[in-house]
């Protein structure tokens, strides 16, 4: 699971960033496995979705952006090998060329990562981006990969 997390001790230097963990034995006794804040910089990192495939690998996808980039769509993997509480090698869906204008105050409502069913390997991720700068003109991308060893 995930949830987005402010960073910074000031409203100056505050970012937001992803928070996830990955539960064992969540129909018994759940028991928190790991967890980390991933913000491998100060772009905002929210409205994420994580899976996890037969592997053990995990991609967390998101929304990410900052006073330099407009709203991008974004993921971090972590292999079933690393290290425990980290994730890395974050990957560009889609860099959006657009910011959102006038008082919305919603974004990314409909962020989802997957596991494909068919090979229990391949991700399947959709968030929103814009295009161009305005209110309601979203865009939705949908982006697959998998990550190298699962067969």
């Amino acid at each position: 699971m995930n949830h987005a997390v402010k960073l910074g001790s000031t409203k100056r230097n505050s970012y937001s960033a992803t928070r996830w963990y990955e539960i064992r034995n969540p129909s018994t006794t759940p028991v928190i496995y790991q967890q980390s804040t991933y913000a491998p910089d100060s772009t905002h990192r929210w409205m994420g979705s994580i899976a996890m495939d037969k592997m053990g690998n995990v991609a967390l996808g998101y929304s990410a952006s900052s006073s330099a980039i407009k709203p991008a769509i974004r993921y971090a993997t972590r292999l079933a090998s690393d290290a425990l509480n980290t994730l890395s090698n974050e990957t560009v869906v889609v860099q959006g060329t657009g910011s959102q204008t006038g008082t919305l105050s919603r974004w990314g409502d409909y962020s989802h990562m997957s596991i494909d069913p068919v090979d229990d390997c391949t991700f399947w991720y959709t968030t929103e981006y814009l295009k161009a700068d305005g209110s309601f003109n979203w865009n939705t991308r949908i982006a697959s990969f998998k990550i190298n060893g699962c067969q």
